[in-house]
C-alpha cells in the first residue's frame, strides 16, 4: 500500500475503527454475560462441595464405626490386658462396642453422636450403664470413646435373627467377642429404660449412619454372629 492510498483510509477513519475493535474493552452486556457464567459456575461447584464434603465425611465416619469393631474383636482375640495404671492387668475378658440411637444420651452412656469400645468379665449382659470415671482408665468399662463431630449420627439399630429379636429402632445394642472365638454376640435395648436383652440365636445386627442432612444419605454397617463385618 502506498502513503497516499493509506492517507486516505487513513482520513475515512477504517484505521481508527480497527484499532478500536483490537483494544477496545468490554462492552455493559457483555461484562454481565461474563459475570452471569462465573456465578452460575460458583454457584455450581460450591453445592457440590457441600454434596462432596458430606460424602467423604459419611464414609469416614462409616469405616471409623466398623474399624472399631475389629478392633474391639482383636482385642479380644488377642488377650488385650484390662485394668488401672500401675494395677495388674487382666487378660481373661471380652471386648465389644456399644452402639446407641439415643438422642439424649450423654457420657458414657453414649448416643446417636457416640460409641465407645468396653471391656467386660467374661460371661456379664453386656455394657452396663450409667458408668462414671474416665473412659480409659481401666476404672470401669470403657476403654475408647468415639465422639461424631459432623453432622453425621446413628440413625438406626436394627436386629436379624432368633424368635422376638428381628426389627429395627432398637435404642442401642452391644457387639462383644470372647476369646478364642471371633465370632460375635449381640445384646440389644429396646428403649433407655430397658435391660439389655441378650439372645444367643441373633444372627445379625446393623448399625444405619446418616449423614444427618435434608438431602439425607446413609451408611450400614452390618456385622454377622459370625464375626463378618460389611459396609453398605
Amino acid at each position: 500500500m502506498n502513503k497516499k492510498n493509506y492517507r486516505r483510509i487513513k482520513d475515512s477513519g477504517l484505521v481508527r475503527k480497527n484499532m478500536h475493535s483490537i483494544f477496545g474493552g468490554f462492552t455493559l452486556v457483555e461484562l454481565m454475560v461474563t459475570i452471569s457464567i462465573f456465578l452460575i459456575i460458583t454457584s455450581v461447584t460450591l453445592v457440590n462441595y457441600g454434596d462432596f464434603k458430606s460424602s467423604v465425611s459419611l464414609q469416614n465416619n462409616t469405616d471409623t464405626v466398623a474399624l472399631s469393631i475389629r478392633k474391639a474383636q482383636s482385642y479380644a482375640i488377642g488377650a488385650h490386658g484390662f485394668g488401672a495404671e500401675g494395677s495388674t492387668k487382666v487378660f481373661d475378658r471380652s471386648y465389644g462396642i456399644h452402639f446407641s440411637t439415643n438422642v439424649n444420651g450423654s457420657g458414657l452412656d453414649g448416643s446417636d453422636k457416640s460409641f465407645l469400645i468396653f471391656s467386660m468379665p467374661k460371661g456379664d449382659s453386656g455394657y452396663s450403664k450409667n458408668q462414671t470415671g474416665d473412659c480409659g482408665k481401666g476404672v470401669n468399662q470403657c476403654i475408647e470413646f468415639f465422639n461424631i463431630t459432623s453432622t453425621d449420627k446413628i440413625k438406626d439399630i436394627s436386629v436379624s435373627g432368633g424368635s422376638g429379636n428381628s426389627g429395627n429402632n432398637k435404642e442401642s445394642v452391644d457387639i462383644y467377642f470372647t476369646r478364642p472365638e471371633s465370632s460375635a454376640h449381640f445384646c440389644y435395648r429396646n428403649s433407655s429404660g430397658d435391660e439389655n436383652s441378650c439372645k444367643p440365636d441373633i444372627t445379625s445386627v446393623s448399625i444405619v449412619v446418616s449423614n444427618g442432612q435434608t438431602n439425607e444419605k446413609t451408611k450400614t454397617i452390618t456385622v454377622q454372629n459370625t464375626g463378618q463385618i460389611s459396609i453398605q
